[in-house]
């Protein structure tokens, strides 16, 4: 089977000048343009390998975090953890097509945080993908244990993904 390249998919993305301002903003200590294409490289990846729509999959993943610190005026700490999905997809909708599928996978990726519950096993993957590669950064860059945190990632990566496919496999 034949599928699109992820540079393909985010060709539109990544030549848009308002979303590039992202590699100026600060995020798990490395900017948000960073994080934003590590979690879509992922969720690319696995869209792939678990059978799902990755094309839509791969495109919210891009953009789910589509927002700066100065759209939060006084809104920081949890309550921006709360808000900044639905600032990225506003975002993203005023600078691309994006589906319902996307929009969904957008507003839920913070999820139990925000109230969005996610509604697909491409928002599920998403909203796993996000907090596991967040960990990693984070990780990395306060404590700067690559070692340490390549294993625990792998670990999570591997608990998440054992999770998903009893949830879906339930589902089928």
């Amino acid at each position: 089977m034949s599928y699109k390249s992820f540079e393909s998919i985010a060709h539109e993305m990544l030549t848009n000048q308002k979303f590039l301002r992202l590699a100026h903003e600060s995020h798990h200590g490395i900017t948000r343009l960073d994080h934003s294409l590590n979690v879509a490289r992922k969720v690319y990846k696995y869209a792939i390998k678990l059978n799902l729509d990755y094309v839509s999959a791969t495109r919210a993943a891009i953009v789910h975090d589509f927002f700066t610190n100065a759209e939060f005026l006084s809104n920081h700490g949890l309550i921006q953890g709360v808000v900044h999905p639905d600032i990225a997809l506003a975002n993203a909708r005023g600078e691309f097509e994006i589906n319902d599928k996307e929009a969904n996978m957008i507003e839920s990726h913070m999820f139990p945080l925000s109230v969005v519950m996610p509604k697909s096993k491409e928002a599920w993957l998403l909203t796993g993908v996000d907090k596991l590669q967040a960990i990693y950064e984070y990780a990395s860059y306060k404590f700067n244990y690559r070692k340490a945190t390549d294993r625990l990632s792998y670990a999570l990566g591997c608990m998440i993904l054992f999770a998903f496919f009893m949830i879906t496999k339930g589902g089928e």
